[in-house]
């Protein structure tokens, strides 16, 4: 909010912004195109005004999440890059190197691949996956998370069954294997 007690809001966008790239949405009565691009301008990713829905703003904050998703941010991924064993993700240029090799991915399956490498070691629930990826569910959904990731491990070189690099926990989503696992 830019009306904060004791610190201006912009004043805070741009402490934040000298120190992190975590997304910020300015949530404000102010409503002048003024404010709107002085906010934007100062690295806020978005700017709402008052009064507004909550189903306005938690798609905002899904569209913020889906764009900042392949960024590195504070450590989390150094570099920009993932990598295990033959895998090398780089998120920044969103290429993915398989034995040093470009594998050429949709952008579809590139978004997976990232989402999957940012939560390595955990099991992703197809939904989650799905509302990262597409933001919604729908009937088709799964079948076409399962055709993509299908088509994900061709490309890397792995037979059907076969657990290297991403694992199917059957009838709950899939699991990145850590490094070294």
């Amino acid at each position: 909010d830019l009306g904060l007690p004791g610190m201006d809001g912009m004043e805070f966008l741009q402490r934040v912004r000298e120190t992190s790239l975590t997304p910020v949405i300015v949530l404000s009565a102010r409503t002048t195109e003024q404010d709107k691009v002085k906010a934007l301008d100062m690295g806020a990713n978005d700017y709402v005004t008052k009064p507004f829905g909550a189903a306005e703003l938690l798609a905002r904050v899904r569209s913020i999440l889906r764009t900042n998703r392949h960024c590195a941010d504070e450590g989390k991924l150094p570099g920009g890059k993932f990598v295990s064993g033959e895998i090398t993700i780089d998120y920044d240029a969103r290429k993915l190197f398989f034995k040093q090799e470009e594998i050429k991915l949709t952008q579809t399956e590139f978004n997976i691949l990232s989402f999957l490498s940012q939560h390595v070691g955990k099991v992703m629930t197809y939904s989650a996956i799905i509302n990262a990826i597409w933001g919604v569910m729908d009937d088709g959904s799964v079948k076409k998370l399962q055709l993509n990731m299908a088509n994900i491990r061709k490309k890397l070189g792995c037979r059907p069954g076969e657990n290297r690099y991403i694992i199917n926990e059957l009838g709950v989503g899939y699991r990145m294997l850590e490094p070294g696992e």
